[in-house]
C-alpha cells in the first residue's frame, strides 16, 4: 500500500473512531456509565489507533518525505529514536503513575486523565517506532498483531463464557500473577547484569510473559465487569482501557521478540 495512502486511511480511521467512542461514553461533555463495557474497548481501540498516528508523526519528524514510505534496518531505526528513548520512557513512566492515582470514578479530572493518556500513548509509542520502521520485521510485526489479536478475543471471550470462575477467583489470582511478574523482572535484570541472558533463555521468559498477559487480559476483562455493575457516573476510561491496553502491547512485543531469526 502506498504511505500516502496507509497514513490517511489511518488518521481518518482514527478520527472517525473518536468521534464514535465520544458519543458512546460522553453526555454533554462528560463520561458516563452507559454501556461500560463498549466504552472501555472503544477507549482500547482509540488507544491502539492513536499510537499508530503517532508512530506515523514520528515517521514524519525523523524521515525526509522521499524515506517515509521505506523501511530502514532495525539498527537504523532505533538510532533514529535513541536520542529521544529515555526520556519518552520516563515521561510514559510519569503519565501512567498519574493516571493509575486517579480514582476510577469521579467528577473531577476528567481533562486531566484523557491529558495523561495521550501523553502515555505518545511517549509510548516512540518506543515502538523501529518495530514497525524495521524491514527485518516487517512481516514478524503483522504476524504478530494477528497473534495478538487472536489471544485478546480468546481470553475475554472466555471470561464472558464463565464470568463467575473470575469473579471469584479475581483477587488470588491477581495476587499470583504480580508476584510472578516481579519474579520474571527480577529474574531478566539479574540476567542481564550477569550477562547470561542468551536465546534461549529470552525464549523461555518471553512464552512465560505471553501467558502471563493472557491471563492479565482475562482478569483486567472480569474486572471491567465488575466496574460497570459498581458505575454510577463520571468513570475513568482511560485508566481502565490502559490496563488492556498494557497487557495487549506486552503480549505483542514478547511475540515479537520470540518470532525473530536472531
Amino acid at each position: 500500500m502506498d504511505y500516502k495512502l496507509f497514513l490517511t486511511f489511518t488518521v481518518l480511521s482514527t478520527i472517525v473512531l473518536s468521534v464514535i467512542t465520544y458519543k458512546s461514553a460522553f453526555v454533554n461533555g462528560k463520561p458516563h456509565c452507559n454501556n461500560f463495557v463498549t466504552n472501555v474497548y472503544l477507549y482500547l481501540a482509540c488507544a491502539i489507533a492513536l499510537s499508530a498516528c503517532f508512530v506515523h508523526l514520528y515517521n514524519i519528524i525523523l524521515n525526509t518525505s522521499s524515506k517515509r514510505g521505506i523501511l530502514f534496518s532495525e539498527i537504523d531505526a532505533f538510532i533514529q529514536i535513541y536520542p529521544y528513548m529515555w526520556l519518552a520512557i520516563i515521561i510514559s513512566f510519569i503519565s501512567i503513575i498519574v493516571l493509575s492515582i486517579q480514582d476510577v470514578f469521579g467528577k473531577d479530572g476528567t481533562l486531566l486523565n484523557h491529558s495523561a493518556w495521550l501523553i502515555f500513548l505518545a511517549s509510548i509509542s516512540l518506543t515502538i517506532y523501529p518495530i514497525f520502521k524495521s524491514k527485518e520485521l516487517h512481516t514478524i510485526v503483522q504476524k504478530s498483531l494477528l497473534a495478538t489479536i487472536l489471544i485478546f478475543l480468546l481470553m475475554s471471550g472466555i471470561v464472558y463464557a464463565y464470568p463467575e470462575f473470575f469473579a471469584t477467583t479475581y483477587k488470588k489470582v491477581m495476587t499470583a500473577l504480580l508476584i510472578a511478574l516481579i519474579a520474571i523482572i527480577i529474574t531478566e535484570l539479574f540476567l542481564i547484569l550477569t550477562g547470561t541472558y542468551d536465546r534461549g533463555t529470552y525464549n523461555m521468559i518471553s512464552f512465560g510473559v505471553i501467558a502471563l498477559f493472557s491471563l492479565y487480559i482475562s482478569y483486567d476483562t472480569s474486572r471491567i465487569f465488575d466496574y460497570a455493575k459498581k458505575c454510577i457516573n463520571s468513570p475513568n476510561y482511560p485508566k481502565v482501557s490502559t490496563k488492556l491496553f498494557l497487557d495487549v502491547m506486552n503480549i505483542f512485543m514478547r511475540i515479537v521478540g520470540v518470532s525473530r531469526r536472531n
